[in-house]
């Protein structure tokens, strides 16, 4: 069976999310949502909130030197809140000490149903899908608009990992290999240097990728013959071999038309 899933990246500086729940399952997924989003604004609902999500939060908030909340919304306007946390990236975690109420979901663009009782799962699932909002139910992947899965970001490069469910397992050894194969600061470089000379070409859409097909030729090779590589070294190398310079940007060619849209 072929993955049907579409992949897409969400802005989640300019979206709402709601996560309902704050214990163990509320803490598995907030972590990952931060550590990949830092700048998200989360609004969270429950009664009470677990000593390692706290932790989480406040490791947060230290790191803050000045907390910033400017832009945020939040799920229930008017309502006194229990605590407000801040991420060095601008990011806004707001709880609100209570049960959840069907009306949570208003105000949000996304909603993640993270406790350990599968009936209030189910009924923030029925008040999310009655606003039509996205929405993710915990260990429930049948209610599941949208997967949280493996994520490697490297600089300005992420790449998200999915088995359609079938094998976290993989999914994360996966994430591990790549971690291993890109090295932070040699991947962040090396994407920069790149979009440098993307922004420095001239002409067409077809000159554009030609040129960029040529510099790339054999970037992600594993490896190269006649030598070995340690992790990393073959993808980093070959940006530097002279078969992988592409020559001086030319003028467009004549009768070739198109946009640049190079992502």
């Amino acid at each position: 069976m072929t993955n049907p899933l579409y992949p897409a990246f969400f802005r989640l500086d300019r979206l709402d999310m709601l996560v309902v729940g704050a214990g163990e399952v509320g803490e598995e997924k907030l972590s990952f949502i931060l550590k990949s989003s830092p700048n998200a604004r989360v609004t969270i609902v429950a009664p009470w909130m677990g000593a390692d999500l706290r932790e989480l939060l406040d490791a947060y908030e230290r790191q803050t030197k000045e907390a910033d909340g400017a832009g945020a919304r939040v799920a229930v306007s008017g309502e006194q809140f229990a605590g407000v946390w801040h991420t060095p990236a601008g990011g806004r975690i707001t709880w609100y000490q209570r049960e959840f109420r069907p009306a949570d979901v208003k105000e949000v663009d996304l909603v993640v149903a993270a406790t350990n009782f599968k009936e209030v799962n189910y009924a923030v699932w029925e008040a999310a899908k009655a606003e039509r909002r996205l929405t993710n139910v915990a260990d429930t992947p049948h209610l599941c608009d949208f997967y949280l899965g493996s994520i490697v970001t490297r600089g300005p490069l992420k790449v998200a990992i999915s088995t359609n469910g079938q094998s976290p397992t993989f999914a994360k050894r996966f994430r591990q290999w790549l971690e291993a194969e890109l090295p932070e600061d040699a991947t962040t470089e090396l994407i920069e240097n790149l979009h440098l000379f993307r922004d420095r070409l001239t002409g067409n859409f077809q000159t554009k990728v030609r040129e960029l097909n040529t510099l790339t030729n054999g970037l992600l090779s594993s490896a190269r013959a006649g030598r070995t590589c340690p992790p990393g070294g073959c993808l980093l190398a070959a940006a530097s071999e002279p078969n992988d310079i592409a020559p001086a940007p030319r003028s467009p060619e004549k009768g070739e038309g198109g946009q640049e849209n190079l992502n």
